[in-house]
């Protein structure tokens, strides 16, 4: 039985207008607003994944600028985003934390094309990007591992610096301080405060 969208959320999206926010345009020499608000999710439910207020375009501009630009050239290499902006109900249908900075336009889950994301995220961690938190994220089911990345940046307020680990896998979820192989990952999740 295929739900249909108004029985997931209570709404359907309206007919495609203009909402006022041109998802072509450049945030920064290299990343498109519509590379943020892509989302598999909002399109199978046919859900509006755009951001509404300004302030959410100004934080993902300062993000792509001050951080995945960066990134860009610390590698050489193309930097894609896995996942960007999410409306709230896009990020409670992902499982998203319920303060998750995707909502806010403050964070990417990204990975650098033809870098192991394990090995991205402890030369970010290292270098002088101004990001908020870096986690090395990886989710292991049947056998398969699918890692990424997750970066975000606060426009107004400081930024932590925050380095995480976090592996997911059958059901259980392990949360460590710092960037950390799989293979040293194991214990109890430690820190709720993530975004």
């Amino acid at each position: 039985m295929t739900m249909s969208s108004n029985q997931v959320h209570g709404y359907a999206m309206a007919p495609a207008r203009d909402a006022g926010v041109d998802i072509r345009q450049m945030l920064s020499p290299h990343f498109r607003l519509s590379e943020f608000t892509r989302s598999r999710t909002a399109k199978t439910y046919q859900l509006y994944n755009v951001p509404r207020e300004e302030a959410e375009v100004a934080n993902l501009r300062a993000l792509a600028a001050n951080v995945l630009e960066p990134v860009r050239a610390l590698f050489g290499s193309f930097v894609i985003i896995t996942s960007g902006f999410r409306c709230p109900t896009v990020n409670r249908l992902v499982g998203g934390s319920a303060n998750s900075q995707h909502m806010l336009g403050e964070a990417a889950d990204v990975i650098v094309r033809g870098v192991p994301c394990f090995d991205a995220a402890t030369t970010i961690a290292a270098s002088d990007i101004p990001f908020d938190q870096l986690i090395y994220e990886a989710r292991l089911r049947d056998g398969d591992i699918t890692e990424w990345l997750h970066i975000s940046h606060r426009r107004l307020g400081g930024n932590r610096r925050q380095t995480l680990t976090i592996i997911k896998s059958e059901g259980e979820r392990t949360v460590q301080t710092g960037i950390h192989p799989l293979l040293e990952t194991a214990g109890p999740e430690s820190n709720p405060d993530v975004a």
